[in-house]
């Protein structure tokens, strides 16, 4: 796969995610498409909490269709799960089908499986692609950061000033002025508002 491979099929995992938008309760929205020689096996969404995320989906949807997945590439805007919370750990899972390649966008910011996933991964012998497309994912996923995963946003945007600090986390994040207006009156934006003196 070439470069410009990894990021049309990207794009179309960054499709399905955008399905899931708003019905994913506190997981985030992710999409995964897995292929072959240049054919779609499946695809998949995050579900509603405690279903299936992406990448299980898209596997059960190539299932469905009566395809192996054995030594396909599978394409996740988020770095897989690498723990058991509502559902089993994705990466595990997925280390478990014979996927032979694993490209993703962003990492998972949350603080148990940050680069974890990746790890379970490469343990297993796959190849593992990230970063690509991760600025428009980051965008796509803002509204989640911001609301279950803010310590990501205020470790990029520490250390600006005020006006320049706004205008970083919403392009970064694609978030509205407004929409970052309204976090920074939080209890979780509270160190970031004393830092910009803006805490009285």
């Amino acid at each position: 796969m070439t470069a410009r491979d990894d990021e049309a099929w990207m794009r179309v995992a960054m499709r399905e995610a955008d399905q899931a938008r708003g019905s994913t309760g506190d997981n985030p929205w992710v999409g995964c498409t897995i292929v072959a020689s240049g054919e779609i096996l499946g695809r998949g969404h995050t579900q509603g909490p405690g279903e299936d995320h992406a990448e299980i989906a898209a596997a059960r949807d190539a299932q469905a269709r009566g395809l192996s997945i054995v030594g396909a590439t599978l394409y996740s805007t988020l770095e897989p799960c690498s723990f058991h919370g509502r559902t089993p750990a994705c990466a595990r899972s997925i280390a478990s089908r014979g996927i032979a390649r694993v490209v993703i966008g962003m990492r998972d910011p949350h603080p148990r499986v940050n680069g974890l996933g990746i790890q379970i991964l490469r343990d297993a012998g796959i190849e593992v692609t990230e970063g690509v497309l991760v600025d428009e994912i980051r965008r796509q996923l803002g509204e989640w950061v911001l609301d279950h995963h803010p310590h990501e946003l205020i470790a990029r945007v520490t250390g600006f000033d005020a006006p320049e600090l706004v205008a970083r986390a919403t392009e970064i994040y694609g978030l509205s002025p407004e929409r970052f207006e309204r976090w920074l009156e939080t209890d979780a934006a509270a160190d970031l508002r004393r830092s910009l003196g803006r805490d009285g």
